[in-house]
């Protein structure tokens, strides 16, 4: 055989070093072309996601303004049933009976027990809970694994 120059050597070395590169580089992109096909459906899945949510958003700001609307037209329903029956208790009522049924601070303020009249004129009372006392069901100090032990 014949031998061969360092010329020639030194471009069979560099033609085998760059066979051996397109190989090595051959299976280390079909290695990471999953990881990056699996990047890609995840990065989808994360775009649909945020689509979903920015909509459920869209659906509750609208739910709520909707709400919000709806409460205040029915405030301003009240308000209109209650200026109608003060104004009618007035014309249809003895003026004592009307100044107490109507009055807005005895409305608000908690009142223990009041004596209604009925239709057959029979008088009866009707007990109220005031809001200024917790109910009495509660116990004094803590209760189960909370409890203090006392000597």
């Amino acid at each position: 055989m014949e031998q061969l120059t360092s010329t020639q050597q030194l471009w069979l070395m560099g033609v085998g070093g760059l066979i051996i590169g397109f190989v090595i580089a051959f299976f280390v992109i079909r290695i990471s072309s999953g990881n990056v096909r699996k990047q890609l459906q995840t990065q989808s899945e994360l775009k649909q996601m945020r689509h979903e949510v920015d909509e459920q958003k869209a659906k509750l700001e609208t739910h709520f303004a909707e709400s919000a609307d709806l409460m205040k037209t029915l405030a301003q329903d009240y308000q209109k049933l209650y200026k109608h029956l003060a104004s009618s208790s007035v014309t249809m009522l003895a003026e004592d009976k009307s100044k107490a049924l109507f009055n807005q601070t005895a409305l608000l303020a908690p009142v223990e027990a009041k004596t209604v009249t009925t239709l057959e004129g029979e008088a009866e009372k009707i007990a109220e809970i005031t809001t200024s006392e917790p109910p009495k069901d509660y116990s004094k100090g803590s209760s189960g694994l909370l409890k203090t032990e006392q000597k």
